[in-house]
């Protein structure tokens, strides 16, 4: 039986052509993924907002596999309605289908708590209203954005596709000896490719969306592996 261990659910935007493949990257013994999509194809308000009337639906594609997680795979899409946005996302997945749900932007906030990262930069492919909610989603957590950089993206295949050797130059530009960690948002972002070479050259923590909503999701069903290459949250917490 796959999944012996643990079933991940997640729910990925139908635009999304990285999550699944980092995924497959992360090798854990009697772990196995499990995806559902949610239709979303460009980076606007009200695309990214009808994402959570897709939820239910989602949902329960997921909890027929019997997963025991579900997680909402998406960054922009679980802070845009603001502070508590992902708790209501949360609480839909688990009164839809009784399973444990979490989401991106929850498991970046759990993340950035856990390894004590009070002043951080952020990178980003968004445009510039979705920056904007961002920055207030992290601070009414708790955070302080030093600086913040987006791309201005509003096609998916761009964020998907942009290498992430330039995204490694972008931090290495922003990046000031006065902060605690590095921040990487989007799930369709290419951020976990570089965790390793930024935390070994800046000599900070990096937290990526798609490393953080992994292991939030391996913590809450009980699996405690710890595994390299992907940077300190996953090795050591």
């Amino acid at each position: 039986m796959y999944g012996w261990r643990a079933k991940l659910g997640v729910m990925v935007p139908s635009s999304n052509g990285t999550m699944e493949p980092d995924y497959q990257k992360v090798n854990i013994d009697g772990v196995a993924f499990f995806y559902s999509r949610i239709k979303i194809t460009g980076e606007n308000k009200e695309e990214i907002e009808n994402m959570f009337n897709q939820v239910p639906r989602a949902a329960k594609e997921l909890a027929d596999e019997y997963v025991d997680i579900i997680a909402f795979g998406c960054t922009g899409g679980s802070f845009i309605g603001g502070l508590k946005y992902d708790k209501k996302i949360i609480e839909t997945i688990e009164e839809t289908t009784g399973i444990k749900g979490t989401t991106t932007s929850t498991a970046v906030i759990k993340a950035l708590k856990i390894l004590d990262l009070k002043k951080i930069i952020v990178v980003t492919p968004y445009p510039d209203f979705l920056n904007e909610k961002e920055i207030k989603f992290l601070e009414g957590n708790g955070f302080k954005v030093s600086k913040i950089k987006g791309l201005g993206f509003t096609v998916p295949k761009d964020e998907e596709e942009f290498h992430p050797g330039k995204i490694y130059r972008m931090i290495k530009e922003m990046y000031t000896t006065d902060i605690d960690g590095v921040f990487i948002s989007c799930t369709n972002f290419r951020g976990m490719d570089v965790i390793n070479a930024l935390e070994t050259d800046l000599n900070v923590p990096v937290v990526t969306s798609n490393q953080a909503t992994l292991w939030d999701m391996l913590r809450l069903v009980g699996v405690n592996e710890k595994i390299e290459n992907y940077g300190k949250l996953l090795k050591e917490f």
